[in-house]
């Protein structure tokens, strides 16, 4: 006997944990950029095949860190014609005491909210915070699996 055969269920979207994403990019960025948690000020950090990773720490606190990341690539170096992520801008803070990292904005798109409707007049997806932040953890794990990690000698900027 069946008595549903006539309707259709709709199956339910999986849910992200943005609590374990934050989780693991807190983890993965310790094991990237090693002496983050130290540094101040603006910094270059020198990383592998001429890679440079730009650290400008924005703002400090006791239990957090706020930062913009900016990845360059010294191409006279390279034979490439068109680097990997060239030009990677985010703007990333570091809570220390829940051990999480939360993206605040990316490639200069500032206060993405957790969730929009859509369509939108921006056209942001759905879940765009969301995914900025996958972003981040899909280019930490990439580092990881290249061991394109930033722990070469710092250089102080004057600005």
């Amino acid at each position: 006997m069946q008595a549903y055969s006539n309707i259709t269920f709709i199956k339910k979207r999986p849910r992200h944990n943005a609590t374990a994403l934050h989780e693991a990019n807190f983890a993965k960025l310790a094991r990237v950029v090693p002496g983050l948690r130290d540094l101040q000020g603006h910094v270059f950090i020198r990383g592998p095949n001429d890679s440079q990773l730009e650290l400008k720490i924005l703002e400090t606190s006791k239990y957090t860190k706020t930062f913009s990341l900016h990845l360059n690539y010294c191409k006279a170096k390279q034979n490439l014609t068109q680097p990997w992520l060239s030009n990677l801008q985010m703007k990333i803070r570091n809570y220390y005491d829940a051990s999480v990292t939360e993206v605040l904005a990316f490639q200069k798109h500032h206060r993405l909210d957790a969730r929009y409707q859509y369509p939108n007049s921006r056209m942001y997806q759905c879940n765009e915070k969301w995914q900025t932040n996958q972003f981040l953890g899909e280019w930490l794990d990439h580092c990881l699996r290249t061991r394109c990690y930033f722990h070469g000698p710092t250089e102080l900027v004057d600005i």
